[in-house]
């Protein structure tokens, strides 16, 4: 007879061959990376014929087809390539841990003892022009502001103002505003390691994402950085973190008088709304896209004989319509009745603004009627002379000192008809712009490389604050900042931010592939949609911060233990199995 233990070691030995399904699957993301590599490379585009290009096409999708198959078979099957060798040599078996609250302490003071050291080197921040702008608003020196969300400005203020009382100065205020957001993140990566320990990420893994967050450089800088990019990406990941863990599965949340779940899944979605102007376009996005999937899931349950759990539904989607009620009041009677100023209406237009200089100077078709309306907001004669194809600023700031971004306002219906009408008849100078514009997240090598550090160092300011170094001499610092400089190039010889959505794209690309529910994707992709659509600059590390920190929860759900409740079906039955 065979026993349990050889059934087992069997079951490891076999290899499964992808399903006909799965082998289906791969090629729209094979399509999408091939567009990548293409695009990516333009200026070689453009110097080559149709016929070398369509080879170059044909190429890279059948290269991007064959690698990601290998890594998806090889991934699937590692326990079957594995069995063989020495028992120490195996891959552990992955089990669920018990949560133990000394390990979460121990993840976070390994954050905050990494992250400290930059706190008192740059004491009491880094100090860039967004955070002068608001904290000018708390002292009540300009207007208030909705350009950056004035929630967090509010944030900030109570931060601010506690420090402020307390030492008398604005020193005091910044440095205690930076070390309760330096403790906030360092709570943040915290719990997010300890939801990998719970779900049962093997040591080794475990310790490189304890690397991951607690001794890459940049993670350290920014938790000292004022900005709303921090909170914003604390909030994005508790988003992605609720939704997988609560709002998926309803096996395990119906019935279940645990208001607290549905709770965090409120709050987490309203603070996405919140804390960047994007981030309600990430939420309606992945809201419609959960709606969408979940009436799928019920259309296979009732043809299949079985039941949908209408109350888990109708309390995640309560939750999700509470947000973005909240969301409407503040954006319409609260910041009216704070007096908070609207951002101008040129800051939203990046991509069409983008699109129609681009034809206007690189050859497109406009009439004169058209090239009027575009002389009403901005002076032609000077476009050629700041218009940059990877910065929207220039042009941007150009409009607003000496254009007329009213005209747009006053005739919305008609710009909207000059962008689309031009479109029509210069699809080639937008499809340029729209690349350039935007690269930098989907390429893997861009024209320039990442600047991470050097516009978040102490700027000027108004209030006469300046480096109070708390730990090392001056001498030292100058060490400090040549090692940051020499870890960015470090970096940048081996990372991108195109990297992280490749990255992020191969997850999901496995996650789909094994029949794992993808919704918890959504919502970085969403990100990466809302920054295709309107991003300023095409190249800019903290606006993909949040999907960035996700990637070890995101690797952990696609390559980690098998959910029961995460499947988007059942498994591939028709999986041949040597």
């Amino acid at each position: 007879m065979v026993t349990d233990m050889e059934k087992g070691t069997q079951t490891k030995k076999q290899i499964e061959l992808p399903s006909r399904w799965q082998l289906i699957v791969l090629l729209p993301f094979a399509a999408l990376y091939m567009f990548f590599i293409i695009l990516g490379n333009l200026e070689k585009a453009e110097e080559l014929g149709a016929a070398r290009n369509i080879g170059r096409i044909l190429l890279w999708l059948f290269i991007s087809y064959a690698v990601l198959l290998l890594l998806c078979f090889l991934i699937s099957n590692r326990k079957a390539f594995t069995v063989c060798l020495p028992e120490k040599f195996r891959l552990p078996e992955q089990r669920k841990r018990q949560g133990k609250w000394y390990v979460f302490v121990l993840f976070f003071l390994c954050n905050l003892l990494c992250y400290l050291p930059f706190y008192l080197m740059y004491y009491p921040t880094w100090f860039s022009n967004d955070a002068i702008w608001q904290t000018q608003q708390i002292l009540g020196m300009v207007p208030r502001s909705n350009h950056h969300p004035y929630f967090h400005t509010m944030i900030m203020q109570f931060f601010f103002g506690i420090g402020h009382r307390i030492s008398g100065t604005v020193t005091g205020g910044l440095a205690f505003y930076t070390f309760w957001q330096m403790t906030i993140m360092a709570l943040v990566f915290a719990f997010i390691l300890y939801q990998l320990y719970k779900r049962g990420t093997r040591l080794l893994w475990l310790f490189i994402a304890l690397l991951f967050y607690a001794a890459l450089p940049f993670n350290a800088v920014l938790t000292i950085c004022m900005g709303k990019d921090e909170f914003f990406a604390a909030a994005l990941f508790f988003y992605t973190w609720t939704m997988t863990e609560y709002a998926l599965f309803e096996r395990e949340n119906s019935g279940k008088r645990n208001y607290l779940r549905y709770a965090a899944y409120f709050v987490s979605a309203l603070l996405v709304c919140l804390l960047r102007s994007n981030g309600i376009f990430i939420f309606l996005g992945t809201t419609v896209i959960l709606l969408i999937s979940d009436c799928w899931k019920r259309r296979r349950k009732y043809s299949a004989g079985g039941t949908v759990h209408r109350a888990f539904l109708a309390k995640k989607y309560i939750c999700a319509a509470l947000a973005l009620f909240c969301y409407l009041i503040w954006q319409g009677p609260a910041l009216g009745a704070l007096h908070v100023q609207p951002p101008d209406i040129i800051e939203g237009l990046t991509m069409p603004v983008q699109h129609l200089t681009c034809a206007y100077l690189k050859g497109g078709e406009l009439t004169e009627e058209e090239k009027e309306m575009i002389e009403q907001v901005v002076p032609t004669d000077r476009l050629a002379e700041v218009y940059n194809p990877y910065l929207f600023d220039p042009v941007k700031a150009l409009i607003r000192e000496e254009g007329n971004q009213a005209v747009i306002e006053e005739h919305k219906w008609e710009y909207l008809k000059l962008w689309f009408r031009v479109g029509l008849r210069s699809p080639l100078q937008y499809v340029v712009a729209e690349v350039r514009q935007t690269m930098g997240y989907w390429a893997y090598r861009v024209r320039d490389e990442l600047f991470v550090y050097g516009e978040y160092f102490m700027v000027d300011n108004p209030f006469g604050v300046t480096t109070e170094r708390k730990l090392f001499s001056y001498n030292d610092s100058l060490a400090m900042g040549e090692y940051l400089m020499g870890f960015q190039n470090f970096f940048n010889r081996v990372w991108s931010l195109g990297l992280n959505t490749w990255l992020m794209l191969f997850g999901l690309v496995y996650a789909v592939y094994r029949k794992r529910n993808p919704m918890p994707y959504v919502p970085s992709l969403m990100l990466l949609a809302t920054l295709l659509l309107a991003t300023p600059v095409y190249n800019e590390f903290r606006y993909v911060y949040g999907m960035f920190i996700t990637l070890p929860f995101l690797f952990s759900y696609s390559f980690g233990v098998g959910e029961s409740g995460a499947t988007c079906g059942k498994e591939a039955s028709d999986e041949k199995v040597v």
